[in-house]
């Protein structure tokens, strides 16, 4: 059963109280960092833009009073998917793919070229679960929403929806928690029926085909978990117009400074991702 254990193994829409600097950051410059360590992670082409993110995330974890193990362990439930998806990019080959030949079984050919795609893939998804768990982890629920709506506020002139966009925004961080205990749940209410989730023979390949029959089921339980969540604020008169909200949030003592370090940290990764 340990190896069925989603929910402790995920960061993301988990929010841990604290009283850090970076925990009293206003939520504009969490957004800012947050955008200038996940930009580098999907559009660099070299690996120092891409490994740039995910070392500063686990450099800035302890300065939150993070373990970076609670960030890393996320990683464990994607493992069945992140080999699913390197084994795809050597089934398909790459046209002008000229490299050496590593490994060939039969048909399929893994070349240097599609290895390397691949760890960039892996890589990429690493740093960017990292990343956005670090967010989470250090921004309330509260912070997320008020944070996406004050950027959109100057878009609100042009019929842009700030506030509804900020509550989906901040409703789909919190969900990965909840859909992650629903998948737990049915997980093991179907291996005490004698299922069988890959924790024999087969790699993760056959891992990644066992967990394909709990799709079903934890999307009809995340769409009743939404329809409670509609049903409950129609309940409560909620009409999508932004309210009347009583936080202020004001920066703290060298704020300014960490903005500016991290669009140059941004800029500094895209550089490094490049061109080298």
């Amino acid at each position: 059963m340990r190896d069925l254990e989603f929910f402790r193994n995920v960061s993301i829409g988990r929010y841990v109280a604290g009283s850090s600097y970076i925990h009293r950051l206003t939520p504009a410059t969490k957004y800012l960092w947050l955008a200038a360590l996940a930009l580098p992670a999907m559009v660099a082409q070299g690996w120092p833009g891409i490994a740039a993110p995910l070392a500063a995330a686990l450099v800035l974890a302890p300065m939150a009073g993070l373990r970076p193990f609670f960030l890393v362990r996320s990683l464990r439930p994607l493992l069945p998917l992140l080999a699913v998806v390197a084994i795809l990019q050597c089934v398909f080959s790459w046209p002008g793919d000229e490299s050496a030949v590593l490994l060939r079984l039969g048909p399929i050919a893994a070349t240097a070229f599609e290895a390397g795609l691949a760890a960039a893939a892996c890589a990429r998804a690493a740093a960017l679960v990292v990343v956005v768990g670090l967010f989470t982890s250090v921004t309330s629920a509260s912070e997320t929403a008020h944070g996406i709506e004050d950027a959109l506020a100057p878009l609100s002139a042009i019929g842009v929806p700030a506030h509804r966009l900020a509550l989906a925004v901040a409703a789909a961080f919190r969900f990965v928690p909840i859909v992650a205990a629903e998948m737990e749940a049915i997980a093991k209410a179907q291996a005490s029926r004698g299922a069988n989730f890959g924790s024999g023979r087969g790699g993760p390949i056959a891992k990644a085909c066992a967990y394909l029959p709990l799709f079903v089921p934890v999307v009809v339980r995340s769409l009743e978990r939404a329809e409670l969540l509609a049903e409950a604020m129609e309940a409560r008169c909620y009409a999508g117009e932004a309210r009347q909200r009583y936080v202020v949030y004001r920066a703290i003592i060298g704020e300014g400074y960490i903005r500016i370090a991290g669009a140059a940290f941004c800029a500094g990764a895209l550089a490094l991702g490049f061109l080298v």
